[in-house]
């Protein structure tokens, strides 16, 4: 089976390990810099509508899972061109240089309070889960090769339909509410009450996130970098995490509640494909801004992760 990969406007279909590995590490990288906001003529940059960052609470499971209180709050998402601010379109508060279709127009989404976890879920944490499900048929020579590094880093080589299986079995054995995030609710997350390029608390990659200018070609464990202003950890780059919305071409007609979308699927080759958000250790810095999207078939394993989401 081949895997089809679109992130940050390219779109690739090649079985996936090793040649996309080698494919995004001869990416050229983009000199790294915070962007503020930037409005178009007449307009005026703001910032998300969230109450003030103060230390979150956290709660932490019994399986070891650091889950992080999200206020209530809404925000700006999705990015425009340069081309889109210069030509005044009405929809483009925040231009990118990096800007793709898929990421437009800007939107203002509103987001209940949900918990999110503090870093992706570890190679350690889902080695219980495959124990405790009886689930080793998961643990064949592809998938110990993608996560060749430790327990600590996060685990790979899980597809959507494995994502939401954990899921399922923290359901059934930790209470409920436990799910993926939309995609909305991400977006959120990684802003953190700041309209920047990047998933960090001061908008620099290099000190907040894994990417292919400081990984030196691996994935790293978690909660080595700067957190965001939420607290969260690697949200841009390390690795790609799933969330539960499908693909579409575009935001337009999205929900502006928060909520995850997942009907009038608009996929490239099958309409069930689903949103892949945050980058890689081996994506050049583009792939790892906060509004870069990816997409990948659901039952495909490919250099993506689980980052939780929870309903409070």
């Amino acid at each position: 089976m081949k895997s089809l990969i679109r992130w940050a406007g390219i779109r690739l279909s090649t079985p996936l390990l090793p040649l996309l590995t080698g494919l995004f590490l001869a990416t050229s990288s983009p000199v790294i810099q915070a962007a503020g906001p930037v409005a178009p003529k007449g307009q005026v940059a703001t910032k998300a509508q969230t109450p003030p960052v103060t230390k979150a609470k956290e709660s932490t499971n019994q399986y070891g899972i650091t889950m992080v209180d999200i206020p209530a709050g809404s925000f700006i998402m999705g990015s425009c061109s340069r081309q889109d601010a210069f030509m005044g379109t009405s929809d483009c508060l925040f231009p990118d240089s990096d800007a793709s279709e898929d990421e437009t127009p800007q939107h203002r989404v509103t987001v209940k309070a949900f918990q999110m976890s503090k870093t992706e879920v570890t190679l350690g944490q889902f080695k219980r889960y495959v124990r405790a499900t009886g689930r080793t048929y998961l643990i064949n020579d592809h998938f110990m090769n993608a996560n060749a590094y430790g327990d600590d880093v996060p685990v790979v080589d899980v597809s959507w339909e494995d994502a939401r299986d954990f899921i399922q079995w923290l359901n059934d054995t930790d209470g409920g509410g436990w799910r993926l995030p939309s995609e909305a609710e991400w977006e959120y997350a990684c802003r953190a009450n700041e309209n920047r390029r990047f998933c960090t608390s001061a908008g620099d990659l290099s000190g907040g996130g894994w990417w292919d200018g400081n990984s030196n070609g691996r994935p790293h464990p978690v909660a080595q970098k700067t957190p965001n202003a939420f607290g969260l950890y690697d949200m841009s780059g390390n690795v790609r995490e799933w969330v539960e919305d499908c693909r579409h071409e575009n935001y337009r007609g999205a929900p502006t509640d928060g909520s995850a979308w997942t009907t009038q699927c608009k996929g490239i080759v099958r309409n069930d494909e689903h949103v892949l958000r945050g980058g890689f250790w081996g994506e050049s810095a583009k792939g790892t801004r906060a509004a870069s999207r990816g997409i990948e078939l659901p039952g495909f394993r490919s250099l993506a992760g689980i980052r939780l989401a929870r309903t409070r």
